[in-house]
Parts: structure tokens; C-alpha cells; sequence
């Protein structure tokens, strides 16, 4: 799978259905291999960007755990912290969990190469 880009934006519920109205109409432009994740305030900004958080999305693609578990050996984190983490990010749409073997363990997959937080969208 090629990793793609993720642009969050900020912004709120009526301006995001204006985004849909204008897209829906064929006027929206986006970049190719670029997918956008609208969070609607900045404290649940500030949430996705704890330390803990960004540590794992950097992680991810690097040591490509095969379970939660070892993402949490692997860093040096308590597995509930950060099966928290995981789950979070999975909710918000920053990384996949796949599950594998014949347990179904979930193995967090990273979805973007890159993300960009433009301040104004």
C-alpha cells in the first residue's frame, strides 16, 4: 500500500458542509494522493497532538509492529496507554488496525507518509 498525505483541518460544522455543498457541485479541489481529516475544534487537536500520540505515528512505520503489544515493548510505553493511543488515532482515521494470525491480534498499520496541519484552510 503507498502511503498518502493527510491534511487536518480545523474548522467548524457549517464550514465543512460548505466544503461538501462545493464539492457536491464539482467546484472542491484537492491534491492527488491527499486525503483530509476535518477535526471540528482545537482541543481535540490539542488531544491528537500529545507527545504519546505523535511518538507512535512516528513509530509505526518504522518498526512495523505486529500487535499493539509489541508497539508498546518497542517504545517503552505501558500497552494501556497506548492501546488508548492507537485506538484514537485509529477512530480519527490516522492509522488502520488490521486484525492478523489466528488470534485476530490488531496490528496498527500507518496510513499517511506525511501529515500537514494548515492554519488556514
Amino acid at each position: 500500500m503507498r502511503l498518502k498525505t493527510a491534511r487536518i483541518i480545523v474548522e467548524s460544522f457549517s464550514a465543512t458542509n460548505q466544503r461538501w455543498l462545493k464539492a457536491l457541485k464539482g467546484k472542491a479541489k484537492s491534491k492527488a494522493g491527499e486525503e483530509i481529516i476535518i477535526i471540528e475544534s482545537w482541543e481535540i487537536l490539542g488531544r491528537l497532538l500529545s507527545p504519546g500520540r505523535l511518538q507512535i505515528l512516528a513509530e509505526i512505520p518504522l518498526r512495523k509492529p505486529k500487535s499493539i503489544a509489541e508497539l508498546a515493548r518497542q517504545i517503552g510505553r505501558d500497552f494501556k496507554n497506548v492501546h488508548t493511543d492507537v485506538q484514537f488515532l485509529a477512530d480519527i482515521g490516522l492509522l488502520d488496525l488490521r486484525e492478523e494470525g489466528p488470534r485476530n491480534t490488531l496490528r496498527p498499520v500507518a496510513k499517511y507518509r506525511e501529515i500537514e496541519l494548515p492554519f488556514a484552510a
